[in-house]
């Protein structure tokens, strides 16, 4: 699983993103933007006893930045529902990918404003999928 995948199911279940998500990078000067990126791996790698072959799980870490206008009520009701679309989720499929699991962590990280005044904050995903 990569974090194309992520952005395409993003823009599946959230049409306002279509216009404005990118992977990888952010248009600084867009007041409405969504960047994709991967995260962090936390801790150590998980291989099944038996080794590799035996491993039917992978992890992938993402870190989704938010840009959403100069209205601090209006950037952080979309950044939840952003969140929301991630909390509890289980067994699904996303862009091809048989997902078992999704922490989005405790909620979107407020990272104040940007330069040009619009506020944003982030939000990390932990996704546990089946590998092929």
């Amino acid at each position: 699983m990569i974090t194309e995948q992520v952005k395409n199911w993003i823009k599946a279940q959230a049409p306002e993103f279509a216009g404005c998500i990118r992977l990888g990078a952010v248009d600084a000067n867009a007041e409405r933007f969504l960047g994709v990126y991967p995260g962090n791996p936390a801790g150590r790698t998980h291989i099944a006893l038996g080794g590799a072959e035996c491993t039917k799980h992978g992890t992938l870490y993402v870190r989704l930045l938010l840009r959403w206008g100069k209205s601090q009520v209006a950037a952080e009701k979309q950044a939840h529902a952003l969140w929301e679309l991630f909390y509890g989720l289980t067994d699904i499929v996303m862009d091809g990918a048989t997902v078992s699991f999704v922490d989005p962590s405790s909620g979107p990280v407020p990272m104040g404003r940007g330069g040009d005044g619009v506020f944003e904050y982030t939000i990390n995903l932990t996704i546990t999928y089946m590998k092929e």
